[in-house]
């Protein structure tokens, strides 16, 4: 009997300890795959606005006739870099995207590769952002500065988009998969 008694107490008592715990986690998972939905959107409107300032750089580009100056020639490159950021930031959101739409067993091989192709996107798009630069410095039209100023600034957000996705995955990791099984060997 009074076995009985503890194990209906336990019964009671338990799931009131521990339901809430549960579902404060389901909460930081859902705010965490809401926010990895929002990083995915961002760096496809980044993308977007970079795609659409190289635009308008090759169009100033285009209405100048005759020979290409040396800051046309920077104008050039600096979009060529843009188109390069742009496309991996486009695809890099869309892979993000992705991350929420696995199941579990392909999850975590897969946000380990994320993590590790962003660090790559940060590296390549800080040496692409380079040549923007130069190009901004050097820049005699106003225009065209004033384009290079906002490719600049585009840039520097996705960074920081970049650096918040890792963070981002980092957390959905820990809380999908648990310290032991992201130790574990995959197969």
């Amino acid at each position: 009997m009074k076995r009985f008694l503890i194990t209906i107490l336990l019964i009671i008592i338990l799931p009131a300890y521990t339901f809430p715990a549960v579902q404060q986690k389901n909460q930081v998972l859902h705010a965490t795959t809401a926010a990895l939905v929002v990083q995915s959107l961002q760096l496809g409107d980044k993308a977007q606005q970079l795609f659409s300032i190289k635009d308008g750089i090759l169009n100033i580009v285009k209405t100048k006739k005759g020979n290409l100056t040396s800051q046309d020639d920077m104008m050039i490159n600096a979009a060529s870099e843009m188109k390069y950021i742009a496309t991996v930031a486009y695809f890099e959101g869309n892979l993000l995207g992705a991350v929420l739409a696995l199941k579990k067993e392909f999850k975590l091989h897969f946000i380990n590769n994320r993590i590790l192709e962003l660090e790559n996107a940060i590296k390549g798009t800080i040496s692409s952002l380079q040549p923007i630069q130069v190009a901004h410095s050097g820049m005699e039209d106003k225009s065209a500065a004033g384009q290079l100023d906002r490719a600049i600034k585009t840039v520097r957000e996705i960074l920081e988009i970049y650096r918040n996705s890792i963070e981002i995955l980092q957390r959905i990791k820990e809380k999908e998969f648990g310290e032991e099984e992201i130790k574990k060997p995959s197969n």
